[in-house]
């Protein structure tokens, strides 16, 4: 019997047992063994019915238990004949099997007041890690699965897949899976409608393994829905509708703008012979399906515009330009834009602010001029923009003007790596921006190709990777460990003394960044999680070799890290072995 069995008052037999009371009335359709649901009665309707989907809950929003309460409050209301959770039940992200039983303890807590049956599919925080995926298989059921009711059939597919094989796998699903659905298509080929819902909307993924389902789906009637991004967007492909759920009391940035789809809600779907119709409500609001569709989106995304016509000019004691601001309101409201460059005293910007306004059908133009010296360009100017649509707000950010042209930039791909070494934690932190005192004390090792050290899982040594890609994939060279740490070593040779622009895209939670020993500022923030964090930094070469070290360390394995150097005149010559060649 499940151990949170006990927490759900409302029902008679414990969660996930396939032993169903079956009533003179109810209808129920034929589950596969260990289908994760909570039982209750089914509608007896042959024709007609509705069913509910719950979006995300975790990936923050864990102030949010209200909403996610609200939900259930209104789907008891309306009481569809069932409800599926597309994933994202817990927060996760743990290996502490004590942490994971008290979070589906809390989100048990929390479901048990909902009246209807109750299914489940995981999400990428309920099944983040090996042992996470483990304890969904011996608590929860199966990861996938499939079930017809009231002649239609229900794939609940599993985009976390990969976690069974270690981290090495050929799509997002797995072929057993794939195979399982085309298996499933073909049994019930003359079902009136086919639902699918999975977790991470792979249909956006190359290669993910969707085209080969979707393949599969052919000609059939179907609908997809999917969560993860925690914003609510409607897709049609194949002249089939394929939503992408907002969350459920998940954490996100609200925008009051409803077509944005930034708002928490969940979904009734209504099956009235071959028609579906899906309503999209938000507690205490209900909306239409195409609220928030595609194109309003590729509307917005294409209103303001920024086109920069600066370079910088090394040949000149100062460089100059413009930044050229266009607004084209597409759409049917007014549009507001306020404009603010954050001070910086080595950058002239004028005008510094700006504000104005396009109605609907109308375009507006404007420009910024900017001036800098061009040996004293760092750090580069920061400018936050604000758009109001129709007063209420639409879009807002915060964005770095990169005045080197994309050409310019270098990105090291050669590297000697060394790792994986032991993080020495069991568990990261509750809080994400805590820095571990032992990656603190981690020292810099030199660069001895005839030296073996003990790293996490036995001997290593200095290994060179030559990178196919832009980014090292530190998951797949050091085989996707967790709780570890790592080096990568590369060499810089200027002709010169000289100040240089660098960038790093970080895909690790822990690193930093030495030049010749010494830790770089701003490489990366003292106590700030650095997942998925890019970083705009200042490095001061020596005439000859320089020595670029990275520090990184991971809790989870998906690890990687991106560096960038400009060299707009070509001067710069990197290597993995300095003493190689003339």
């Amino acid at each position: 019997m499940p151990q949170y069995a006990h927490m759900l008052r409302i029902i008679v037999i414990p969660v996930l047992c396939l032993t169903i009371i079956t009533t003179t009335t109810a209808q129920k359709p034929d589950f596969p063994e260990r289908m994760p649901i909570v039982e209750r009665p089914f509608s007896d309707d042959p024709d007609k019915f509705t069913f509910a989907i719950i979006g995300d809950k975790t990936g923050g929003g864990l102030d949010k238990w209200h909403i996610f309460d609200r939900a259930i409050d209104e789907i008891n209301i309306l009481k569809p004949d069932f409800a599926i959770m597309v994933g994202d039940l817990i927060q996760g992200d743990t290996t502490d099997l004590k942490q994971l039983a008290a979070e589906w303890k809390e989100f048990w807590d929390h479901q048990s007041d909902l009246i209807v049956p109750f299914l489940a599919l995981p999400g990428n925080h309920d099944i983040t890690n090996p042992v996470m995926y483990d304890y969904w298989e011996k608590h929860i059921g199966r990861t996938y699965s499939a079930f017809i009711y009231k002649n239609c059939l229900f794939l609940l597919l599993n985009t976390e897949e990969w976690h069974t094989n270690s981290g090495e796998w050929t799509n997002w699903f797995g072929e057993e899976q794939i195979e399982y659905v085309k298996s499933q298509l073909t049994q019930h080929a003359d079902v009136r409608h086919t639902f699918v819902l999975l977790h991470r909307p792979l249909w956006l993924q190359k290669h993910s393994g969707w085209e080969e389902i979707e393949t599969a789906l052919g000609e059939r009637a179907y609908t997809v829905f999917a969560g993860h991004y925690h914003r609510l967007t409607l897709h049609t492909r194949n002249d089939r509708r394929y939503f992408v759920l907002g969350a459920t009391g998940g954490g996100f940035t609200p925008q009051a703008v409803r077509e944005i789809g930034a708002f928490d809600h969940y979904s009734l779907v209504t099956v009235d012979n071959k028609d579906v119709n899906v309503a999209i409500i938000e507690p205490g609001n209900i909306h239409p399906a195409d609220l928030s569709i595609a194109a309003f989106k590729d509307q917005v995304s294409n209103l303001l515009q920024f086109k920069q016509n600066f370079n910088l000019n090394k040949y000149e004691s100062s460089s100059s330009g413009s930044l050229e601001v266009t607004l084209e309101n597409t759409l049917k409201k007014l549009l507001k834009v306020e404009l603010v460059f954050d001070p910086n005293e080595n950058w002239q910007i004028s005008p510094n602010q700006l504000s104005f306004e396009t109605k609907p059908g109308q375009k507006i133009k404007t420009t910024v001029n900017l001036s800098v010296p061009s040996d004293n360009f760092l750090p580069f100017p920061v400018y936050k923009y604000s758009v109001l649509y129709g007063g209420e707000q639409l879009l807002s950010g915060r964005q770095l003007m990169h005045p080197i042209a994309r050409e310019h930039m270098r990105v090291l791909k050669n590297w000697m790596l060394l790792g994986p070494f032991d993080l020495g934690l069991e568990k990261a932190s509750a809080n994400t921006n805590q820095v571990p005192e032992s990656f603190l004390k981690i020292a810099v090792p030199e660069l001895n190709l005839e030296k073996t050290y003990q790293g996490k899982a036995g001997e290593i040594s200095w290994q060179e990777h030559n990178s196919e890609v832009e980014r090292i994939k530190l998951d797949k060279v050091f085989r996707s460990t967790e709780m570890a740490y790592g080096f990568g070593v590369t060499y810089i040779k200027s002709p010169d003394v000289r100040r240089v622009f660098a960038q790093i895209g970080w895909g690790s939670n822990l690193g930093k960044i030495y030049l010749n020993g010494v830790e770089i500022p701003g490489a990366a923030i003292p106590g700030k999680h650095l997942y998925s964090w890019w970083a705009h930094f200042e490095m001061s070469l020596k005439k000859g070799w320089n020595t670029l070290t990275i520090l990184s360390g991971d809790y989870n394995g998906w690890w990687d890290y991106r560096m960038e150097i400009a060299d707009p005149t070509n001067v710069l010559e990197f290597r993995t072995n300095p003493t190689a060649g003339n």
